[in-house]
């Protein structure tokens, strides 16, 4: 997994791509942390642009569910933005469109 940090209108970004496998998690959840941290001392939401993720584990799933925990502690939304379609299948059939927002952008609201 590589890892990148940025910003949009809505908030913090973090941009993993590659594989988030599960010696992947780790780190994964780490850089979450990093980012529920950024968003909570500003205004906005943690954007996750999965748009270079080509696979996500289940122990990545459960990063995401650890991180949205500690999020809402701190009165923070994670959005999940651009999966791709295998990507969002993923988290469809997990069931995370339930718990997370989907969206195709990084700037606006619409999934």
């Amino acid at each position: 997994m590589i890892w990148a940090a940025s910003s949009s209108t809505r908030g913090p970004v973090g941009r993993p791509a590659g594989d988030i496998d599960d010696d992947a998690r780790d780190a994964f959840l780490g850089h979450l942390r990093e980012g529920v941290s950024a968003a909570a001392a500003g205004p906005g939401d943690y954007i996750v642009d999965l748009s270079g993720v080509e696979h996500i584990s289940a122990g990545a799933l459960m990063a995401l569910t650890i991180a949205r925990k500690e999020a809402i502690t701190r009165d923070v939304k994670i959005v999940l933005a651009r999966p791709n379609p295998a990507i969002r299948e993923v988290l469809e059939i997990s069931r995370y469109q339930l718990i997370f927002d989907i969206v195709d952008d990084l700037d606006t609201d619409g999934g």
